[in-house]
């Protein structure tokens, strides 16, 4: 029977076909959809939680740039007495003071002293009213979503070691919570994919000297211990860049504060990991006695 704690989930013949690693430095799965902008696939909610803060607050913004204008071309265009009180301005000073004029119907200001003198405005009117309320409720609950579903702020070591551990040696990363909130209960799994000398790719789970632990206030640098019975025994580095190896690691975590289960992935291929060294202390103590960790230093080893 096939063991199903060996498979990505990608099936035999994309792991056989694929020749690039299986998941990103990011945590994303190297693959690519065809038609993921097409209706059906594309999930505009689903994105709007995936990008950035920069890249979210600049969407809200051109929304509210593009629908003003929008709104501002339709008042221009309902004729030069829609707004008898701008009729004599040239068609760049009225177009300006329609775009403000706009700004404040859409975010229900109403402090403008211009009123429109037509029906075909005073719909428009009611219209940019309408959008706006339902665009303002819309980016809130987008906003609180985004709040409410927290990445996992769980940090990778850029680099894996394969170090001295307990008399022989082990494959090593490190990871650290890089933001302020408690998590509990943080698993960890690595998966190592190999090519064999059928050519075929093939998983195998690690055992590791510890899988899980109950509270995550520190690092933590999970380690494999490279014995007789670890497929990484006697492999050196050229072993493992001719096995085009790829070690997968997978993290799941319970958020204290939102008693939410989280997920972090990464991988490191074989250039990514170094032989012959060691993670860096990073613990410090200061003049209270209080452990101190610096989460800029999770990067940093040396040779040994």
């Amino acid at each position: 029977m096939k063991n199903t704690l060996q498979d990505l989930g990608f099936g035999d013949k994309v792991i056989q076909e694929n020749r690039t690693r299986y998941v990103n430095r990011d945590g994303s799965f190297n693959v690519h959809r065809k038609g993921v902008w097409e209706r059906g696939s594309f999930s505009p909610y689903h994105a709007v939680l995936n990008i950035s803060w920069s890249k979210f607050y600049f969407g809200v913004l051109a929304y509210y740039v593009l629908t003003n204008l929008i709104f501002t071309s339709l008042y221009f265009f309902s004729g030069s007495r829609a707004f008898p009180d701008i009729a004599g301005l040239t068609a760049a000073q009225r177009f300006g003071k329609l775009f403000f004029y706009s700004v404040q119907v859409i975010t229900t200001l109403g402090s403008s002293p211009l009123h429109p003198a037509n029906v075909r405005a005073e719909i428009i009117l009611s219209i940019e009213a309408m959008v706006g309320m339902l665009g303002f409720a819309l980016g809130a609950s987008l906003m609180f979503a985004r709040f409410s579903n927290p990445s996992s702020g769980i940090t990778f070591s850029r680099r894996a070691v394969i170090a001295p551990y307990q008399g022989g040696t082990g494959f090593m990363f490190r990871m650290i919570n890089g933001r302020s909130h408690e998590l509990l209960q943080v698993g960890a799994v690595i998966t190592l994919a190999v090519t064999g000398a059928d050519g075929k790719r093939n998983f195998k789970q690690l055992q590791l000297e510890r899988d899980s632990v109950l509270v995550f206030p520190l690092h933590w640098t999970v380690v494999h211990p490279i014995n007789k019975t670890s497929p990484l025994y006697g492999m050196t580095a050229q072993d493992l860049s001719k096995a085009n190896a790829e070690f997968v690691i997978s993290v799941t975590a319970v958020d204290q504060d939102l008693s939410k289960t989280l997920y972090a992935r990464t991988s490191y291929r074989f250039n990514e990991v170094v032989m012959g060294a060691r993670f860096s202390n990073i613990i410090e103590h200061n003049t209270q006695g209080t452990v101190v960790v610096d989460p800029k230093r999770i990067h940093e080893i040396e040779k040994v």
